[in-house]
C-alpha cells in the first residue's frame, strides 16, 4: 500500500488533470474522490497534498515501484473519462505527466483495465 507522502503526491498530480481543461466537473472529483478512498487516502494526505508542489509530487511518484506506477497512471487516465468526456488538453497533461514522472504508457481502455482489476 501506499505511504501517506505517495498517497499525498497521487492527489496532488491528480488535480493536475482534474483542472486540465479549466473545468473541475463534480463527476471528476466524485469519481477521484471515490478512488482516493479505496486507496486509502485520508483527510490528512489530502492536506499534505496542499502543502506539496508539483514537482515534490511527481518526485515522490517517480520513485514508486511499476505496479503502483502502473495504478498512478491508470488513475489519472480514469479520471480524464470521469464525466464522459476526453478533452484534449486532458490528454496532454496526462502524456507529460506520464514523461515526467516516468509512468508507464497506456491507452484509456488499458488504464480502465488496471482500475478494475486492482480495485475489483
Amino acid at each position: 500500500m501506499f505511504t501517506s507522502e505517495q498517497k499525498a503526491a497521487i492527489v496532488r498530480i491528480s488535480f493536475f488533470i482534474i483542472s486540465a481543461d479549466g473545468k473541475i466537473e463534480d463527476s471528476e472529483m466524485d469519481f477521484s474522490f471515490a478512488m482516493w478512498q479505496l486507496s486509502g487516502i485520508t483527510e490528512q494526505d489530502i492536506a499534505l497534498a496542499r502543502q506539496m508542489t508539483g514537482l515534490e509530487a511527481c518526485n515522490i511518484v517517480t520513485q514508486m515501484n511499476e505496479e503502483d506506477k502502473a495504478f498512478v497512471c491508470a488513475l489519472l487516465g480514469c479520471t480524464i473519462v470521469a464525466d464522459g468526456q476526453a478533452a484534449e488538453q486532458e490528454i496532454r497533461v496526462w502524456n507529460t505527466l506520464t514523461e515526467i514522472c516516468d509512468l508507464p504508457t497506456m491507452n484509456l481502455e488499458q488504464a480502465a483495465q488496471i482500475i478494475k482489476s486492482r480495485l475489483g
